[in-house]
């Protein structure tokens, strides 16, 4: 996030080989500081290679939002199911760009900082789950996600026109929501429901060791 232009090969070498030592087996790195960009090309005892760009994605909460079809229902997160929230958060982020485990103590911090969480049923059922953000004047849409079992029925459109419609009932204008382009799922779901693209977030590469990276 901050970093002088001549650290940052060390800033990457050493963030690299603590991550190798604690058994990681892939790596990627970004630079949100625009005095310290990132560019493919080799390193001391590494290369980066470019993998795929975060961006920013918004969408107005108009008339031309298509309606849901009403298959699934939204039930805000109580505490009686916060084991079963995590749990299929979990299983449905696992395999997604830059998404992170999720534990007990993040659900704290985020719904501390006024997040929405909720389960999505499907005739009583839960069969995903939703993330919403307030820390801006318009809100984010922060995570949807659905049960592999799930998948390719239409319910994820489903349930992003099911979240914007909630949006626009409380009187919000426009959402936001970020994404990788590598998520070939959701950012082709993202495009098609009219959300268009307002800011590159970051560059993303992954760290390839060259033999040396632990000497």
């Amino acid at each position: 996030r901050r970093c002088w232009p001549d650290q940052v090969d060390d800033q990457i070498r050493q963030g690299a080989r603590n991550l190798l030592i604690q058994g990681a087996t892939e790596i990627y790195a970004a630079s949100k500081d625009p005095a310290a960009p990132l560019a493919e090309g080799s390193g001391e005892g590494y290369r980066l290679e470019f993998r795929y760009d975060m961006l920013r994605l918004e969408r107005t909460l108009d008339g031309t939002v298509p309606q849901p079809e009403g298959r699934l229902n939204l039930e805000p997160l109580g505490r009686e199911k916060v084991g079963q929230w995590l749990a299929l958060y979990n299983e449905c982020f696992f395999d997604v760009p830059n998404s992170a485990t999720f534990g007990r103590n993040d659900l704290e911090r985020v719904q501390a900082e006024g997040s929405r969480c909720g389960l999505a049923l499907l005739n009583g059922v839960p069969v995903g789950v939703y993330l919403l953000g307030f820390q801006e004047a318009d809100p984010e849409i922060e995570g949807i996600g659905l049960c592999k079992d799930f998948r390719g029925r239409g319910l994820g459109r489903e349930l992003l026109l099911s979240l914007m419609a909630l949006l626009a009932e409380e009187g919000y204008k426009r959402t936001w929501l970020s994404v990788s382009t590598s998520n070939i799922q959701a950012y082709p779901l993202y495009q098609s429901a009219g959300f268009v693209q307002t800011r590159l977030l970051s560059h993303w590469y992954q760290v390839i060791s060259e033999g040396d990276l632990l000497a």
